[in-house]
């Protein structure tokens, strides 16, 4: 889960890092994205996880809910059978896993703070990201965009489709390591006036 919440922002950074220019479909694509985050406040949404590890046949599905309020607060919660529960406080990550009565808490380096990485969405894109191969198609108004880290990390493939708004509908994460989650997201409100309550571990 903790993973799940990295690529996250691992997306959100790659929309504020640019490098190369290119006026194609693949930078109109990435800029719509950007404006969507980048035009609210705060979002909830409902999730369903599927996550297909590559040592397992079995495929591991979890129903749940995200939630994000600016400047720096994101929750995740999972439903049994797989319960657990993430806040992330700017750079401050809490993770429960409720049924074991677990909890594990990290700080991130201040670089990696939620706040810094919603900051690069403030600006609009001229040129796709560095270090990595970004491709883009538009089928009616749902945008398919796959970004493929050129380097030696964990994602071999990143794919996102989301609307004109920038609403995302689905994240599709494969690993180098044979891992691939997939995201379904549903019922996504935006500026829906979230309050500290919406992010409560307990």
């Amino acid at each position: 889960m903790k993973k799940i919440l990295l690529i996250l922002l691992f997306i959100s950074f790659c929309l504020g890092q640019s490098a190369h220019a290119a006026p194609n479909k693949a930078l109109e694509a990435l800029e719509t994205l950007r404006r969507g985050f980048s035009g609210m406040n705060d979002f909830t949404a409902d999730i369903v996880q599927e996550k297909q590890m590559a040592m397992m046949k079995r495929k591991m599905v979890s129903k749940g809910v995200v939630r994000f309020r600016k400047p720096g607060t994101f929750f995740m919660e999972l439903l049994p059978p797989y319960a657990s529960r993430l806040l992330l406080r700017d750079n401050v990550l809490t993770m429960r896993l409720p049924e074991q009565g677990v909890t594990d808490r990290i700080v991130l380096p201040p670089e990696e703070s939620l706040d810094k990485w919603f900051s690069y969405l403030a600006k609009p894109m001229t040129k796709l990201p560095e270090g990595m191969e970004v491709r883009a198609d538009r089928q009616g108004s749902t945008w398919n965009v796959q970004l493929s880290p050129k380097g030696k990390g964990g994602v071999k493939d990143l794919a996102i489709s989301f609307d004109a708004d920038g609403k995302i509908k689905r994240l599709a994460i494969d690993e180098r390591n044979g891992d691939r989650t997939v995201i379904k997201f549903a019922n996504m409100r935006r500026n829906a006036g979230l309050t500290e309550k919406d992010f409560l571990l307990d």
